[in-house]
Protein backbone atom coordinates (compact mmCIF):
# COMPACT_ATOMS: atom_id res chain seq x y z
CA UNK A 1 0.00 0.00 0.00
CA UNK A 2 1.33 3.52 -0.99
CA UNK A 3 1.94 5.95 1.94
CA UNK A 4 -0.39 8.47 0.25
CA UNK A 5 -3.38 5.02 0.45
CA UNK A 6 -2.00 4.45 3.71
CA UNK A 7 -2.37 7.87 4.86
CA UNK A 8 -6.04 8.16 3.64
CA UNK A 9 -7.51 4.59 5.38
CA UNK A 10 -5.96 5.96 8.82
CA UNK A 11 -7.55 9.37 8.54
CA UNK A 12 -10.95 7.56 7.71
CA UNK A 13 -10.28 4.99 10.65
CA UNK A 14 -9.17 7.71 12.94
CA UNK A 15 -11.94 9.82 11.92
CA UNK A 16 -14.13 7.26 13.19
CA UNK A 17 -12.93 6.98 16.20
CA UNK A 18 -12.06 10.14 17.21
CA UNK A 19 -15.67 11.45 16.25
CA UNK A 20 -17.01 8.64 18.24
CA UNK A 21 -14.71 9.89 21.07
CA UNK A 22 -16.01 13.26 20.83
CA UNK A 23 -19.45 11.85 21.41
CA UNK A 24 -18.89 10.17 24.72
CA UNK A 25 -16.58 12.94 25.58
CA UNK A 26 -19.20 15.35 25.29
CA UNK A 27 -21.70 13.00 27.31
CA UNK A 28 -19.65 12.61 29.91
CA UNK A 29 -18.94 16.70 29.87
CA UNK A 30 -22.26 17.90 30.10
CA UNK A 31 -23.12 15.10 33.07
CA UNK A 32 -20.61 16.43 34.85
CA UNK A 33 -21.57 20.22 34.02
CA UNK A 34 -25.66 19.11 34.88
CA UNK A 35 -24.13 17.61 38.68
CA UNK A 36 -21.95 20.47 39.35
CA UNK A 37 -22.75 23.69 36.96
CA UNK A 38 -21.09 25.29 34.08
CA UNK A 39 -18.32 27.37 35.88
CA UNK A 40 -17.44 24.09 37.86
CA UNK A 41 -13.69 23.09 37.57
CA UNK A 42 -14.59 19.26 37.75
CA UNK A 43 -15.63 19.68 34.43
CA UNK A 44 -11.96 19.43 33.68
CA UNK A 45 -12.24 16.27 34.57
CA UNK A 46 -14.07 15.15 31.47
CA UNK A 47 -10.95 15.95 29.53
CA UNK A 48 -8.43 13.98 31.47
CA UNK A 49 -8.86 10.78 30.44
CA UNK A 50 -9.47 11.33 26.70
CA UNK A 51 -6.21 13.18 26.53
CA UNK A 52 -4.21 10.55 28.43
CA UNK A 53 -5.34 7.81 26.50
CA UNK A 54 -4.72 9.22 22.97
CA UNK A 55 -1.16 9.68 23.98
CA UNK A 56 -0.18 6.81 22.19
CA UNK A 57 -1.73 8.06 18.69
CA UNK A 58 1.35 9.95 18.98
CA UNK A 59 3.67 6.89 18.78
CA UNK A 60 1.68 4.91 15.90
CA UNK A 61 1.75 7.83 13.82
CA UNK A 62 5.86 8.86 14.47
CA UNK A 63 5.92 5.06 13.48
CA UNK A 64 4.32 4.92 10.43
CA UNK A 65 0.86 4.38 11.49
CA UNK A 66 2.36 1.11 13.05
CA UNK A 67 2.16 -0.39 16.66
CA UNK A 68 4.80 -2.38 15.96
CA UNK A 69 8.32 -3.06 17.62
CA UNK A 70 7.24 -1.59 21.08
CA UNK A 71 9.36 -2.07 24.10
CA UNK A 72 7.25 -5.16 25.95
CA UNK A 73 6.86 -3.12 29.41
CA UNK A 74 5.73 -0.03 27.49
CA UNK A 75 3.52 -2.15 25.43
CA UNK A 76 1.78 -4.24 28.79
CA UNK A 77 1.82 -1.01 30.96
CA UNK A 78 0.53 1.94 28.04
CA UNK A 79 -0.64 0.09 25.27
CA UNK A 80 -2.52 -2.23 26.72
CA UNK A 81 -4.90 0.31 29.09
CA UNK A 82 -4.65 2.22 25.38
CA UNK A 83 -6.29 -0.48 23.59
CA UNK A 84 -9.10 -1.41 26.50
CA UNK A 85 -9.74 2.32 26.74
CA UNK A 86 -10.72 2.61 22.77
CA UNK A 87 -12.63 -0.57 22.64
CA UNK A 88 -14.90 0.51 25.39
CA UNK A 89 -15.19 3.97 24.06
CA UNK A 90 -16.05 2.89 20.79
CA UNK A 91 -18.36 0.37 22.11
CA UNK A 92 -20.03 3.58 24.78
CA UNK A 93 -20.03 5.85 21.63
CA UNK A 94 -21.98 3.21 19.14
CA UNK A 95 -24.56 2.65 21.96
CA UNK A 96 -24.57 6.98 22.47
CA UNK A 97 -24.86 7.04 18.44
CA UNK A 98 -27.84 4.81 18.02
CA UNK A 99 -29.43 6.83 20.45
CA UNK A 100 -29.30 10.30 18.74
CA UNK A 101 -30.38 7.72 15.18
CA UNK A 102 -33.83 6.65 16.87
CA UNK A 103 -34.37 10.03 18.69
CA UNK A 104 -33.67 12.23 15.41
CA UNK A 105 -37.55 11.64 13.90
CA UNK A 106 -38.59 12.66 17.24
CA UNK A 107 -36.13 15.92 18.21
CA UNK A 108 -35.11 17.49 14.46
CA UNK A 109 -39.18 18.09 13.92
CA UNK A 110 -39.07 19.36 17.85
CA UNK A 111 -36.00 21.24 16.68
CA UNK A 112 -37.84 23.11 13.62
CA UNK A 113 -40.82 23.66 15.78
CA UNK A 114 -39.28 25.24 18.15
CA UNK A 115 -38.06 28.11 15.93
CA UNK A 116 -41.42 29.24 16.08
CA UNK A 117 -42.43 31.39 18.78
CA UNK A 118 -45.74 30.70 18.90
CA UNK A 119 -45.31 27.16 19.09
CA UNK A 120 -42.31 27.38 21.57
CA UNK A 121 -44.67 29.07 24.29
CA UNK A 122 -46.72 26.15 24.12
CA UNK A 123 -44.21 24.01 24.30
CA UNK A 124 -42.62 25.86 26.93
CA UNK A 125 -45.98 25.46 29.25
CA UNK A 126 -46.47 21.66 28.72
CA UNK A 127 -43.13 20.99 29.84
CA UNK A 128 -43.67 22.82 33.77
CA UNK A 129 -46.42 20.39 34.31
CA UNK A 130 -45.57 18.36 37.07
CA UNK A 131 -46.93 15.37 35.68
CA UNK A 132 -44.69 15.65 32.66
CA UNK A 133 -41.46 16.97 34.46
CA UNK A 134 -42.11 14.11 36.30
CA UNK A 135 -41.84 11.74 33.74
CA UNK A 136 -38.88 13.93 32.59
CA UNK A 137 -37.14 12.79 35.10
CA UNK A 138 -37.52 9.54 35.82
CA UNK A 139 -36.76 9.49 31.80
CA UNK A 140 -33.35 10.66 32.53
CA UNK A 141 -32.56 8.65 35.38
CA UNK A 142 -33.36 5.60 33.20
CA UNK A 143 -30.54 7.37 30.65
CA UNK A 144 -28.35 7.60 33.33
CA UNK A 145 -28.94 4.33 34.52
CA UNK A 146 -29.10 2.36 31.64
CA UNK A 147 -25.39 4.69 30.66
CA UNK A 148 -23.49 3.26 33.80
CA UNK A 149 -24.41 -0.20 32.80
CA UNK A 150 -23.29 0.10 29.57
CA UNK A 151 -20.34 2.19 30.37
CA UNK A 152 -19.74 -0.67 32.64
CA UNK A 153 -20.49 -3.62 30.26
CA UNK A 154 -18.17 -1.96 27.48
CA UNK A 155 -15.06 -1.77 29.91
CA UNK A 156 -15.40 -4.88 31.34
CA UNK A 157 -15.81 -6.49 27.91
CA UNK A 158 -12.38 -4.55 26.42
CA UNK A 159 -10.44 -5.89 29.47
CA UNK A 160 -11.70 -9.33 28.96
CA UNK A 161 -11.48 -8.75 25.01
CA UNK A 162 -7.85 -7.81 25.20
CA UNK A 163 -6.74 -10.50 27.69
CA UNK A 164 -8.19 -13.16 25.96
CA UNK A 165 -7.29 -12.33 22.26
CA UNK A 166 -4.75 -15.00 21.97
CA UNK A 167 -7.11 -17.64 23.97
CA UNK A 168 -7.91 -19.78 20.98
CA UNK A 169 -9.91 -22.64 20.35
CA UNK A 170 -9.54 -25.78 18.47
CA UNK A 171 -13.19 -26.96 16.36
CA UNK A 172 -12.86 -30.32 15.44
CA UNK A 173 -15.80 -31.13 12.27
CA UNK A 174 -16.70 -33.75 9.99
CA UNK A 175 -17.51 -32.82 7.37
CA UNK A 176 -19.22 -35.09 4.30
CA UNK A 177 -17.87 -34.34 0.35
CA UNK A 178 -20.42 -36.31 -2.01
CA UNK A 179 -17.75 -37.13 -4.80
CA UNK A 180 -15.14 -38.05 -1.84
CA UNK A 181 -13.98 -41.24 -2.93
CA UNK A 182 -13.61 -43.91 -0.01
CA UNK A 183 -10.28 -43.71 0.26
CA UNK A 184 -9.99 -40.61 1.01
CA UNK A 185 -12.47 -40.80 3.48
CA UNK A 186 -10.98 -39.74 6.88
CA UNK A 187 -8.81 -37.67 5.23
CA UNK A 188 -8.16 -34.73 8.27
CA UNK A 189 -7.23 -30.70 7.22
CA UNK A 190 -6.05 -28.73 9.59
CA UNK A 191 -7.57 -24.86 8.87
CA UNK A 192 -6.14 -21.62 10.01
CA UNK A 193 -6.67 -17.98 8.50
CA UNK A 194 -6.09 -14.56 9.08
CA UNK A 195 -2.83 -14.83 11.18
CA UNK A 196 -2.07 -10.79 10.22
CA UNK A 197 1.18 -11.36 10.85
CA UNK A 198 2.41 -7.69 12.96
CA UNK A 199 1.62 -5.11 15.28
CA UNK A 200 -0.73 -7.87 17.50
CA UNK A 201 1.01 -11.22 16.25
CA UNK A 202 4.20 -11.55 17.20
CA UNK A 203 6.74 -14.32 16.27
CA UNK A 204 6.44 -15.50 19.89
CA UNK A 205 2.46 -15.74 19.37
CA UNK A 206 2.97 -17.29 15.85
CA UNK A 207 4.91 -20.24 16.82
CA UNK A 208 2.84 -21.51 19.87
CA UNK A 209 0.10 -21.44 16.78
CA UNK A 210 2.47 -23.74 14.71
CA UNK A 211 3.12 -26.00 17.48
CA UNK A 212 -0.70 -26.30 18.28
CA UNK A 213 -1.13 -26.86 14.10
CA UNK A 214 1.70 -29.51 14.30
CA UNK A 215 0.30 -31.11 17.15
CA UNK A 216 -2.89 -31.78 15.84
CA UNK A 217 -0.99 -34.24 13.01
CA UNK A 218 -3.78 -33.41 9.75
CA UNK A 219 -3.07 -34.74 6.39
CA UNK A 220 -2.81 -31.57 5.19
CA UNK A 221 -2.39 -27.34 5.82
CA UNK A 222 -4.43 -24.81 4.85
CA UNK A 223 -4.38 -21.55 5.10
CA UNK A 224 -7.29 -19.14 2.79
CA UNK A 225 -5.32 -15.65 3.13
CA UNK A 226 -4.00 -12.30 5.44
CA UNK A 227 -0.64 -13.80 6.04
CA UNK A 228 0.32 -10.46 6.91
CA UNK A 229 -1.14 -7.45 8.14
CA UNK A 230 0.19 -4.71 6.43
CA UNK A 231 3.75 -4.14 5.82
CA UNK A 232 5.94 -6.78 3.55
CA UNK A 233 8.37 -7.04 6.42
CA UNK A 234 5.99 -8.59 8.21
CA UNK A 235 6.57 -11.85 5.69
CA UNK A 236 10.00 -12.37 7.21
CA UNK A 237 8.75 -12.81 10.88
CA UNK A 238 5.79 -14.88 9.37
CA UNK A 239 8.41 -17.22 7.93
CA UNK A 240 10.66 -17.59 10.77
CA UNK A 241 7.79 -18.93 12.98
CA UNK A 242 6.07 -20.93 9.94
CA UNK A 243 9.43 -22.28 8.56
CA UNK A 244 8.34 -25.82 11.19
CA UNK A 245 4.88 -26.35 9.87
CA UNK A 246 4.38 -29.88 9.23
CA UNK A 247 1.99 -32.19 6.95
CA UNK A 248 1.83 -35.19 5.75
CA UNK A 249 0.66 -34.47 2.37
CA UNK A 250 1.29 -30.80 1.90
CA UNK A 251 0.17 -26.81 3.10
CA UNK A 252 -0.77 -24.64 0.82
CA UNK A 253 -2.40 -21.00 1.15
CA UNK A 254 -4.00 -18.30 -0.53
CA UNK A 255 -2.90 -14.81 -0.37
CA UNK A 256 -6.14 -12.19 1.34
CA UNK A 257 -6.48 -8.42 1.00
CA UNK A 258 -4.21 -7.56 3.50
CA UNK A 259 -1.23 -9.21 1.81
CA UNK A 260 -2.02 -6.76 -0.88
CA UNK A 261 -1.68 -3.84 1.21
CA UNK A 262 2.40 -3.82 0.24
CA UNK A 263 3.86 -6.11 -2.10
CA UNK A 264 1.98 -9.36 -2.98
CA UNK A 265 4.94 -10.89 -5.02
CA UNK A 266 7.54 -9.98 -2.43
CA UNK A 267 5.34 -11.78 0.63
CA UNK A 268 4.79 -14.92 -2.09
CA UNK A 269 8.73 -15.22 -2.95
CA UNK A 270 9.57 -14.25 0.97
CA UNK A 271 7.39 -17.30 2.19
CA UNK A 272 7.75 -19.86 -0.17
CA UNK A 273 11.41 -19.89 0.15
CA UNK A 274 11.75 -20.10 3.80
CA UNK A 275 8.94 -22.30 5.06
CA UNK A 276 6.94 -25.52 3.65
CA UNK A 277 3.86 -23.31 2.45
CA UNK A 278 2.78 -23.47 -1.30
CA UNK A 279 0.89 -20.37 -1.88
CA UNK A 280 -1.55 -21.00 -4.40
CA UNK A 281 -1.93 -17.42 -6.55
CA UNK A 282 -4.52 -18.65 -9.37
CA UNK A 283 -3.36 -21.73 -9.45
CA UNK A 284 -4.09 -25.84 -7.78
CA UNK A 285 -1.99 -28.52 -6.71
CA UNK A 286 -3.08 -32.26 -7.22
CA UNK A 287 -2.55 -34.14 -4.26
CA UNK A 288 -2.44 -37.72 -3.78
CA UNK A 289 -3.52 -39.77 -0.66
CA UNK A 290 -3.79 -43.95 -0.82
CA UNK A 291 -3.64 -43.51 -4.68
CA UNK A 292 -6.79 -40.98 -4.80
CA UNK A 293 -6.33 -37.75 -6.25
CA UNK A 294 -7.48 -34.06 -4.14
CA UNK A 295 -7.53 -30.89 -6.22
CA UNK A 296 -6.38 -27.94 -3.63
CA UNK A 297 -7.05 -24.70 -5.61
CA UNK A 298 -6.21 -21.18 -4.36
CA UNK A 299 -7.49 -17.89 -6.10
CA UNK A 300 -6.27 -14.16 -5.58
CA UNK A 301 -7.67 -11.79 -3.99
CA UNK A 302 -7.88 -8.54 -3.46
CA UNK A 303 -7.23 -4.74 -1.52
CA UNK A 304 -10.61 -4.48 -1.34
CA UNK A 305 -12.81 -5.48 2.13
CA UNK A 306 -16.08 -5.03 1.28
CA UNK A 307 -18.85 -7.78 0.34
CA UNK A 308 -19.99 -5.99 -2.89
CA UNK A 309 -20.26 -8.46 -5.90
CA UNK A 310 -16.17 -7.84 -6.99
CA UNK A 311 -15.92 -9.00 -10.89
CA UNK A 312 -12.04 -8.47 -10.52
CA UNK A 313 -12.00 -11.27 -7.69
CA UNK A 314 -14.99 -14.06 -9.63
CA UNK A 315 -12.14 -13.41 -12.57
CA UNK A 316 -9.77 -14.50 -10.23
CA UNK A 317 -11.84 -17.59 -9.68
CA UNK A 318 -12.90 -18.25 -13.32
CA UNK A 319 -9.04 -18.05 -13.90
CA UNK A 320 -8.21 -20.72 -11.58
CA UNK A 321 -10.71 -23.13 -12.60
CA UNK A 322 -10.25 -22.74 -16.34
CA UNK A 323 -6.06 -23.63 -15.80
CA UNK A 324 -6.84 -26.49 -13.38
CA UNK A 325 -9.62 -28.01 -15.79
CA UNK A 326 -6.91 -27.70 -18.67
CA UNK A 327 -3.67 -28.66 -16.56
CA UNK A 328 -5.68 -31.96 -15.52
CA UNK A 329 -7.48 -32.53 -19.06
CA UNK A 330 -4.01 -32.32 -20.43
CA UNK A 331 -2.44 -34.89 -18.30
CA UNK A 332 -5.40 -37.36 -18.67
CA UNK A 333 -7.19 -36.50 -15.48
CA UNK A 334 -11.54 -36.41 -15.25
CA UNK A 335 -11.53 -32.74 -13.52
CA UNK A 336 -15.27 -33.34 -13.17
CA UNK A 337 -15.13 -36.48 -10.55
CA UNK A 338 -12.38 -35.00 -8.73
CA UNK A 339 -13.17 -33.68 -5.44
CA UNK A 340 -12.48 -29.81 -5.43
CA UNK A 341 -11.49 -27.77 -1.82
CA UNK A 342 -11.09 -23.80 -2.82
CA UNK A 343 -8.86 -21.01 -1.11
CA UNK A 344 -11.10 -18.25 -1.38
CA UNK A 345 -10.50 -15.40 1.35
CA UNK A 346 -14.03 -13.67 1.22
CA UNK A 347 -16.55 -15.94 1.64
CA UNK A 348 -18.96 -13.57 0.03
CA UNK A 349 -19.23 -15.27 -2.70
CA UNK A 350 -20.26 -18.81 -2.06
CA UNK A 351 -23.89 -18.31 -3.27
CA UNK A 352 -21.80 -18.25 -7.09
CA UNK A 353 -19.44 -20.74 -6.73
CA UNK A 354 -21.18 -23.11 -4.79
CA UNK A 355 -22.97 -23.49 -8.44
CA UNK A 356 -19.39 -23.95 -10.70
CA UNK A 357 -18.67 -27.71 -8.97
CA UNK A 358 -16.17 -26.87 -5.80
CA UNK A 359 -17.20 -29.32 -2.90
CA UNK A 360 -15.53 -27.73 -0.51
CA UNK A 361 -14.68 -23.52 0.02
CA UNK A 362 -12.76 -22.48 2.93
CA UNK A 363 -12.04 -18.62 4.00
CA UNK A 364 -11.81 -16.25 6.45
CA UNK A 365 -11.56 -12.74 6.33
CA UNK A 366 -14.13 -11.88 8.70
CA UNK A 367 -12.83 -12.75 11.69
CA UNK A 368 -16.31 -14.28 12.82
CA UNK A 369 -17.13 -10.49 13.28
CA UNK A 370 -14.27 -10.36 16.08
CA UNK A 371 -16.27 -8.16 18.61
CA UNK A 372 -19.53 -9.69 18.67
CA UNK A 373 -21.95 -8.29 20.75
CA UNK A 374 -24.59 -10.77 20.93
CA UNK A 375 -25.70 -13.50 18.96
CA UNK A 376 -29.14 -14.90 18.16
CA UNK A 377 -29.20 -18.46 16.13
CA UNK A 378 -27.45 -17.13 12.69
CA UNK A 379 -28.04 -13.42 13.82
CA UNK A 380 -24.25 -11.96 14.44
CA UNK A 381 -24.29 -8.89 16.15
CA UNK A 382 -20.83 -7.45 14.85
CA UNK A 383 -19.79 -4.92 12.13
CA UNK A 384 -18.72 -8.27 10.35
CA UNK A 385 -22.63 -9.48 10.57
CA UNK A 386 -23.52 -6.06 8.76
CA UNK A 387 -21.54 -6.98 5.61
CA UNK A 388 -22.91 -10.69 4.89
CA UNK A 389 -24.98 -12.93 6.21
CA UNK A 390 -21.74 -15.40 5.81
CA UNK A 391 -19.99 -15.04 9.20
CA UNK A 392 -18.58 -18.28 10.73
CA UNK A 393 -18.50 -22.12 10.61
CA UNK A 394 -20.15 -24.32 8.30
CA UNK A 395 -22.67 -23.52 5.73
CA UNK A 396 -24.05 -25.52 3.04
CA UNK A 397 -25.58 -24.57 -1.15
CA UNK A 398 -26.59 -27.63 -3.01
CA UNK A 399 -23.43 -29.93 -3.24
CA UNK A 400 -21.08 -27.16 -2.04
CA UNK A 401 -20.02 -26.21 1.50
CA UNK A 402 -18.32 -23.60 2.47
CA UNK A 403 -16.59 -23.08 5.95
CA UNK A 404 -15.27 -19.56 7.30
CA UNK A 405 -13.13 -19.11 9.94
CA UNK A 406 -12.93 -17.00 12.87
CA UNK A 407 -8.97 -16.99 12.27
CA UNK A 408 -6.53 -16.26 14.51
CA UNK A 409 -5.05 -12.35 14.11
CA UNK A 410 -6.79 -9.40 14.90
CA UNK A 411 -7.31 -5.69 12.93
CA UNK A 412 -7.97 -2.64 14.73
CA UNK A 413 -7.69 -3.32 18.06
CA UNK A 414 -6.29 -6.48 19.85
CA UNK A 415 -9.75 -6.84 21.18
CA UNK A 416 -11.51 -10.31 20.66
CA UNK A 417 -15.10 -10.54 22.21
CA UNK A 418 -17.79 -13.59 22.16
CA UNK A 419 -15.16 -14.67 19.07
CA UNK A 420 -12.55 -16.35 20.29
CA UNK A 421 -9.49 -16.68 17.93
CA UNK A 422 -9.68 -20.92 16.22
CA UNK A 423 -8.03 -23.47 14.65
CA UNK A 424 -10.20 -25.91 12.55
CA UNK A 425 -9.77 -29.42 12.36
CA UNK A 426 -12.07 -30.91 9.26
CA UNK A 427 -11.80 -34.31 8.95
CA UNK A 428 -13.30 -35.51 4.95
CA UNK A 429 -15.81 -38.17 4.64
CA UNK A 430 -17.36 -40.14 1.97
Amino acid sequence: MSIWRRILFFTIIFSVFFGLQFLVFRTFRNFIIEKTGENSKYKLFAVVPFLLFNLPYIYIIANGFSSANIPQEIYQFVFIPFYIFQGAVIFIGLYLLIGKIIKAPFSIPLWILNKFEGFREKYEKFTQKKPVQKFDKSRRAFVRSSAAVVSGYAFIGATAGVAGSDDFEVTDIAMKINNLPTELDGTTITLISDIHSGPYMKENMMEKYVEAINELGSDMILIPGDLTNSNKSEALTFSKAFRNLKARHGTYASLGNHDYFSDANYITDAISSETPLKILRNDHSLVNIKGRDLLVLGSEDTRQSGGAYDPVLMGHFQKTMESAKSSLTGAGKNFEAIPKILLFHKPYFFDEISEKGVDLMLSGHTHGGQVVLAKFGSVNLSFAGAVSKYISGLYEKGNSKMYVSRGIGNVALPIRFNCSPEITKITLRA
